[in-house]
């Protein structure tokens, strides 16, 4: 069984834009900023919006950061998606790649701190 991970995942990107484009009002020396950080996050919506179902970055997001139906940034997916500014889609393409894997590390991280996986041998 798949985890559905499209829908949420979107409504995420969509909300925190929308988030984004209020604060702007708030803040107007960080107007613009606020303002290309939220178009980024919708390019990147696009995209996701527009991959094939059988896309393999979707299915490992949705193990890695969906949970009960939400979209569950953990703090480094969290980074990477409030320092997105990318304005195209090879570098919205580039970044989802990026994205997957950090959640996966953090994702290991998690499990070695609580014991479900041995420890990191030193290389």
């Amino acid at each position: 069984m798949t985890i559905p991970t499209r829908e949420p995942f979107l409504a995420y990107l969509q909300d925190h834009a929308t988030m984004l484009r209020q604060r702007c009002a708030a803040a107007p020396a960080a107007a613009v900023h606020l303002e290309a950080h939220a178009h980024a996050l919708e390019l990147l919506a696009e995209l996701v919006h527009t991959l094939p179902d059988d896309d393999e970055r979707l299915p490992m997001l949705g193990t890695l950061a969906v949970r009960n139906g939400l979209f569950a940034a953990g703090a480094g997916t969290e980074h990477a998606l409030s320092q997105f500014e990318r304005t195209s889609r090879e570098a919205c393409d580039a970044f989802l790649t990026n994205l997957v894997h950090i959640a996966r590390d953090a994702a290991l991280t998690r499990a070695r701190a609580h014991g479900h996986l041995p420890p990191q041998r030193p290389r």
